[in-house]
């Protein structure tokens, strides 16, 4: 974590970036208790799951960071068509699977890793649900 947030806080003294920390349900209690320590009172910090939080700083983001290690996180911001960076962490057990994901949505320009040059970019945003109605109303339709 002291190398993620030492890259982001390297970022937050380049630009004048609002940043905004919400944990998943799998976030550690002291991951959030170190965002907190480590980031003061000059960014948001959300202690618990909220949805809604979530839902917002999608909304409103520039850039999105997300951690290597879920990939339902990093699908859900490639709906906003914004740059998403990539936190890369030690993964606990073999993440073949995890890698092959990364891999394919840096391909589709989707994803940078954090800690690359700090760049705007533009891919087509995945609309998942519509193609694969679509592609079910081809077969009904057959």
């Amino acid at each position: 974590m002291k190398n993620i947030f030492c890259i982001l806080n390297d970022l937050l003294k380049k630009k004048d970036y609002q940043l905004v920390v919400i944990p998943s349900m799998r976030t550690p209690k002291n991951s959030i208790d170190y965002a907190k320590e480590y980031f003061g009172k000059n960014h948001t910090i959300v202690d618990n799951v909220d949805k809604k939080a979530y839902l917002s700083a999608l909304s409103i983001s520039q850039n999105i960071v997300v951690t290597c290690d879920s990939s339902s996180m990093i699908s859900e911001a490639s709906l906003t068509g914004k740059p998403i960076y990539v936190a890369n962490i030690s993964p606990r057990k073999n993440d073949k699977r995890f890698k092959k994901f990364r891999n394919l949505f840096r391909e589709l320009n989707i994803i940078r890793n954090l800690g690359e040059e700090e760049e705007n970019w533009n891919y087509q945003k995945l609309d998942e649900t519509n193609r694969v109605a679509r592609i079910i109303k081809q077969k009904i339709n057959i």
